[in-house]
Formats: C-alpha cells, structure tokens, sequence
C-alpha cells in the first residue's frame, strides 16, 4: 500500500504546482479555471494509471475499488487545487469560470479512463512498472500516430484525444459517441482482456 500513496502523494502534487505554474505563467486576461484546471488535470492523469497498473499486476484484493479510489481522490485534489488557485491569481478573464460543470465532470470521467488503461495494462502485461511505463507509451504513441494519419479519429480511440475536449471544456453532445467508443475500446475491452491473460497465467 506504501507504494500507492506514494505514487499519489507525487502525482498530487505535481498536479497543484502544475495548477499554479499554469496561471504565473499566464497573461492576466487568460488566466481562467479552464486554463487551470486542463494543466493539473493532464499531469495528475499521467500518474494516476500507475497506481492501477502495479495493483491489477500485483493482483491486490478490490484492486479496482483501490484503484478507482485513488483517482476520483487525485481529480478531486486537482480540482480543488485549480478552484483555490483560480480564485487566489489575479485575473481580468471576462469570464472566469465558463465550462465549470463540464470540467468537474471531465476531471473524473478522464482520471477514471486513465486508471482503467491502468488496470487494463496491469492484467495483461503482468508486471507492474512495465505496464505502467506503457500507460504512457502505447495511448500518446497512438495519438502520435493518428496526428499523423486521422486526425479525426483521435478522440474516437485515443484517451488523451477525448480528455482534450473534457479539459478545455469544448466537450459536448456530439463528442459523447466518439467517448464511449474510446471508453469501450479502452476501458472495457482492455481490461476484458487483462482479466482473461490474467487468469489464463495463473492457471
């Protein structure tokens, strides 16, 4: 469990220095929680799948309820984080906290595709740290590769694609297929996966 608290003791806070360098470096007239809160909540998801890859690897008891746990608990530190900094940090945005509801909402659905990948990567891989090296590695290198080639499909199968939307808070409903096509492929048919290599190792 050390281990855990660890990776979220880090990932937490480089999330709120990442919420706070966002706005110092930031023009008084576009510091807003949106440019805030994107920052915290892309660097708390890089970490965030770590803790699921080394405890479905590990295969710990309630491995999911542990790790989905940590990443509601490091949206909500991001959030809060980026709500104080927002409030603390001059500003002259004309509107300060447009989009708030599809950026709380994002925080969470985008850390929990985060620690599905996470999950997901630990059955199937069966080493921790490995797979959760790939957590960074096989998500960024497909979006690398659609940028590339379609980059239209980008939200439809990559994590980081669709968590764009949510962090900007350019998400809407004509984006809610392409996320539960991402989350199908991503979150479902991944750990699916995982569970039946897991099985078939031990057996």
């Amino acid at each position: 469990m050390r281990a855990y608290r660890v990776i979220a003791g880090v990932t937490g806070v480089v999330g709120v220095l990442g919420a706070v360098l966002s706005q110092l470096g930031t023009a008084e007239a576009e510091r807003t929680f949106a440019s805030t809160s994107g920052v915290a909540q892309s660097l708390i998801s890089i970490g965030v799948p770590f803790i699921g890859a080394v405890a479905a690897a590990r295969r710990e008891r309630s491995f999911y309820k542990l790790a989905l746990g940590y990443a509601v608990q490091l949206a909500t530190v991001g959030l809060v984080a980026s709500i104080l900094v927002a409030l603390l940090v001059p500003s002259t945005a004309d509107d300060m906290w447009r989009h708030a509801s599809v950026l709380i909402l994002g925080a969470f659905a985008t850390q929990v595709v985060a620690q599905l990948v996470g999950t997901g990567l630990g059955l199937l891989i069966g080493r921790g740290w490995i797979a959760a090296v790939l957590t960074i590695v096989m998500p960024l290198g497909l979006y690398a590769v659609l940028s590339a080639a379609a980059p239209d499909a980008r939200p439809w199968l990559t994590p980081y694609g669709s968590a764009q939307l949510w962090w900007k808070g350019e998400f809407g409903g004509s984006d809610v297929l392409p996320f539960l096509v991402m989350v199908a492929l991503w979150g479902l048919a991944l750990n699916v996966a995982g569970l039946y290599v897991a099985r078939s190792r031990r057996a």
